[in-house]
């Protein structure tokens, strides 16, 4: 091989001779380009001036050349950089976005590790950032504040002052003048005091809706006054058992909603959406959690998440399951005030609520700290397992319960506890999930109720709420784990408690 490449040489001296004068000619005699280049120096106002002489023309690519040449003298210069399309961050020039997005990943994997985030251009407290996306401010204590709920703590303080007295039953503030309405039983609704009958009309639509305050919760309702006042009732009779599960309390009252109709309810969670949900999964029960549910009209935009149930009061076959769900979506509303998703919510309102909903859905559900299936397994809990408040004259009052082991046991008993605990909804196999809501609650309700002297249950399940308590969402899934491990070891009493 070797010598066949010498032969071919030597079969071309011409060209041999041709190359070796070309090179030498080059070497001897500089290009013009070059020419210029070494005329200019390290004057940089000469070099750019160069390259803008070539911008534009049959020779666009020498520009590039002068360019690099101008940074190798000035390497922070800025007209020769973007010339160049480098990006400029964090004082630095990148020569590519390549680079510039692995200076970013290894720039936020050190300052996570510091517990900082990036805010515009800054560099702050992670824990702060999604408050500034969404516009609180900070209280003379260090607190975070809603600037919305401050102007109506401020109004409701003007009102009082000016003798106003609040009426729960309304969400409203009366003037003295109007007293006597209040004691005729009439409702302002707009600028018109109305009967009963009116007011019950005029907020059963949903942008008009009935707000009741009560002891524990606040019900937002389209139903007739009477069912939101029953509402109320069933909401903060339930509110101790939600205390007794996850032993902390909402720092504020948490709302919930009740509609009046299965028709509102499917315009609300679906065809003309406005208490948001992201799974599409509120066809599997008769309530659910509007976890995009965001009030635009107010700045900042309000995250207003809530439990959402109907009660079609008028509906003789279905009436009576409207007090079941509506427990439901107060539990759900519940537990969203003691384990918020403020950072993906922070980061929707931060996008002025045009982000991806999918996007934000993963988000906001991966942010939790308390599992899928306990918050779930609450509400069924309180619908269906826990001691009923207030049991007529000569009745169990274990009613509820009774009920909710023969629907467990008739839909097919306990699937396999690692099968809950994973909590995997499926929209297209309705029965299957619904079932799955009933058997989160069963083994809330031995955790509740039925492991009396378990001292291993009883350990880990209080280790779970002073974890929770503590706010450390890595203890607080290492003690969800260790309890489910536990509650797996007594998957037969459990099943035993539930009598299947």
């Amino acid at each position: 091989m070797i010598s066949a490449l010498f032969l071919s040489v030597l079969s071309s001296p011409l060209a041999l001779s041709a190359n070796v004068a070309s090179s030498v000619l080059e070497a001897q005699e500089p290009s013009e380009f070059d020419a210029k280049i070494a005329a200019a120096g390290k004057d940089v106002a000469k070099l750019l001036e160069l390259a803008a002489s070539y911008l534009g023309g049959p020779q666009a690519n020498l520009a590039d050349k002068v360019y690099k040449k101008v940074l190798e003298i000035d390497a922070n210069n800025e007209v020769a950089h973007k010339a160049l399309h480098h990006q400029f961050y964090d004082k630095k020039w990148f020569a590519s976005f390549a680079e510039l997005a692995k200076y970013k990943r290894e720039e936020s994997a050190k300052m996570k590790g510091k517990g900082l985030a990036k805010y515009k251009d800054e560099w702050l407290p992670a824990a702060d950032v999604p408050f500034m996306k969404m516009g609180w401010t900070k209280d003379d204590k260090g607190v975070w504040i809603n600037p919305v709920e401050v102007a109506e703590q401020k109004k409701a303080a003007e009102e009082k002052s000016e003798g106003k007295k609040f009426r729960p039953d309304d969400n409203s503030w009366i003037a003295p003048a109007d007293f006597e309405k209040w004691r005729a039983i009439q409702w302002k609704c707009g600028e018109e005091w109305v009967d009963t009958e009116k007011a019950n009309e005029f907020h059963s639509k949903l942008e008009q809706s009935w707000e009741l305050d009560g002891e524990h919760f606040e019900t937002w309702a389209t139903t007739d006054w009477e069912g939101a006042n029953l509402a109320r009732w069933h909401a903060d009779k339930i509110y101790p058992e939600l205390v007794r599960i996850f032993g902390i309390e909402p720092a504020k009252k948490p709302h919930f909603f009740v509609l009046n109709s299965l028709q509102q309810y499917n315009q609300a969670a679906g065809s003309q959406p406005v208490l948001i949900e992201s799974e599409g999964i509120s066809s599997l029960h008769g309530a659910y959690f509007a976890d995009a549910f965001f009030a635009r009209g107010v700045a900042p935009i309000q995250f207003l998440g809530c439990g959402v149930s109907y009660w079609d009061r008028k509906d003789s076959k279905i009436s009576g399951w409207g007090p079941y769900w509506l427990r439901w979506a107060a539990a759900q509303s519940f537990v969203e005030a003691i384990d918020p998703s403020w950072s993906a919510v922070g980061d929707f309102i931060g996008s002025e609520g045009r982000g991806d909903l999918a996007a934000y859905s993963t988000a906001f559900w991966g942010e939790k700290k308390i599992p899928r299936w306990l918050r779930y397994g609450a509400a069924s809990y309180v619908e269906r397992f826990a001691k009923n408040p207030a049991p007529t004259e000569g009745s169990d009052p274990w009613e509820w319960r009774n009920f909710a082991f023969a629907e467990v046991k008739k839909s097919g008993g306990l699937r396999k506890l690692e099968d809950v605990f994973a909590y995997k909804l499926d929209v297209q196999d309705i029965e299957g999930s619904s079932r799955l809501y009933h058997e989160a609650g069963l083994v809330v309700a031995y955790l509740l109720d039925g492991a009396d002297g378990e001292k291993d249950v009883a350990k880990d399940f209080s280790a779970f709420k002073a974890a929770l308590k503590a706010g450390v969402k890595a203890d607080v899934v290492t003690a969800a784990t260790a309890l489910q491990k536990t509650l797996a070891k007594h998957e037969k009493d459990i099943k035993k408690f539930g009598l299947l």
